[in-house]
């Protein structure tokens, strides 16, 4: 990340957490392409202050206008002739000259036609890879085989001197350091800056619409946003029976990547609470996504691409009520199975064999940990595994969403296939 992340967990709610038209809208003050054809589509009239009943709102829009206050976002078309690399830096970075900059706010700050841009995230192995070049560079830079490496940046430019093909280069400018930074390489034609505040501006509005008819009520329970991430767990209350001492209820997960040409998604994850003896433990459970009736492979809950428009959009995100139904419904079904358990040491025996053969780079910190403490204790009944499950849990870093909801996924998965 290029600016640090801001990292929010909460317990409950208050009202006062709500936002209103005119705070929601702020998320358009420094880019607001979308914004009219978002206020006409959703049937939002700036001049009538409503409120989107959404817990916590107020904290995560304010951190996303303080992450906007630190920078300015360009997308500048460039020709490939007119980018070169300049030098290869450690930690998957480089410095790329790009030449021929018309856009007036670079130009105001450089004061010149040539920009020197450190690249970030995986900007330099797109642009490398443009030229299959990525991990032969790396091998030149690691042996330090300058003169070859200048040997090929020279070839390349006279190769790309009638190169017309042209490339998106996203760039954020750092407006304490005074420095731009590349970020990712992407079409000038049908990629869409879908970015993190139009996929929070049109999350938080579709589901306070869900709130108004449904009666539901919803907040944030955790976000993680920083430049070119965002990640927010929307914590539906309703609880749905499975039995009489094990309930189901349901967090709508929003993901949205600004540097990827993936598509940004809404999943689902749920949590399972059993009570015994007036003793209550919860685990959480995320299901790789949902299994339509007419697949059994799992998909996203519902994706938008970062390209059409924003009719195209709205058109998707109104099944989200639908949807949200059908996959409590499907995972309902599968909470029923995990209450049957007969044999909770043999689950708990079979998640351990699960979780060994886990290969996920960023979860192998914990791997370890998650076995000894599996391998700790047998159980005889299935409050006290999930009691041991929740332990399991409490081993994550807070803010270690990837390794957190591995564990969820694979969790899961051993619950359903162990029957």
């Amino acid at each position: 990340m290029i600016l640090e992340r801001h990292i929010r967990h909460f317990k409950d709610f208050e009202t006062q957490t709500f936002v209103s038209t005119k705070q929601l809208l702020k998320l358009f003050d420094k880019r607001d392409e979308y914004k009219n054809d978002l206020l006409s589509i959703f049937k939002i009239d700036p001049a009538i202050n409503n409120i989107f009943q959404i817990g916590n709102c107020k904290q995560l829009l304010s951190s996303i206008n303080s992450l906007d206050n630190q920078c300015e976002k360009i997308d500048l078309p460039s020709k490939i002739r007119d980018i070169q690399v300049k030098k290869l830096l450690e930690n998957e970075k480089a410095l790329f000259e790009v030449f021929n900059v018309k856009n007036p706010f670079i130009l105001k700050n450089i004061k010149k036609d040539l920009l020197t841009v450190e690249s970030r995230y995986s900007a330099k192995n797109d642009l490398l890879e443009y030229y299959n070049l990525s991990k032969f560079a790396n091998y030149l830079r690691d042996n330090e085989y300058d003169d070859l490496v200048n040997t090929i940046k020279e070839y390349l430019k006279v190769k790309n001197s009638k190169n017309d093909d042209s490339k998106n280069l996203r760039l954020l400018y750092h407006i304490e350091e005074n420095k731009f930074y590349f970020r990712a390489l992407t079409s000038t034609n049908d990629y869409k800056d879908f970015g993190i505040n139009f996929s929070a501006f049109v999350a938080i509005v579709s589901l306070s619409k869900f709130v108004d008819k449904s009666k539901e009520t919803i907040y944030i329970d955790n976000y993680s946003v920083d430049d070119s991430n965002i990640y927010v767990s929307f914590s539906f209350q309703n609880k749905h029976s499975i039995n009489s001492n094990l309930t189901l209820s349901f967090n709508l997960i929003l993901e949205n990547d600004e540097v990827k040409r993936n598509a940004v998604a809404f999943n689902g994850l749920f949590k399972l609470e059993v009570e015994q003896n007036n003793k209550k433990s919860e685990i959480f459970l995320k299901p790789k996504g949902l299994k339509k009736e007419d697949t059994n492979i799992p998909v996203d809950l519902l994706t938008y691409p970062h390209r059409g428009n924003v009719k195209s959009v709205y058109e998707k995100i109104e099944e989200l009520p639908t949807l949200i139904e059908f996959f409590i419904k499907q995972v309902s079904q599968d909470a029923k199975t995990i209450s049957k358990i007969e044999s909770p040491d043999e689950v708990r025996k079979f998640i351990l064999y699960k979780i060994g053969q886990g290969k996920k780079s960023e979860f192998q910190v914990y791997k370890d940990a998650v076995k000894k403490k599996l391998a700790s204790i047998s159980v005889n009944n299935t409050f006290k595994l999930f009691e041991l499950l929740r332990q399991v849990e409490d081993l994550f870093e807070n803010d270690d969403i990837i390794s957190r909801n591995y564990w969820r996924s694979k969790l899961y998965e051993a619950l359903i296939e162990k029957k």
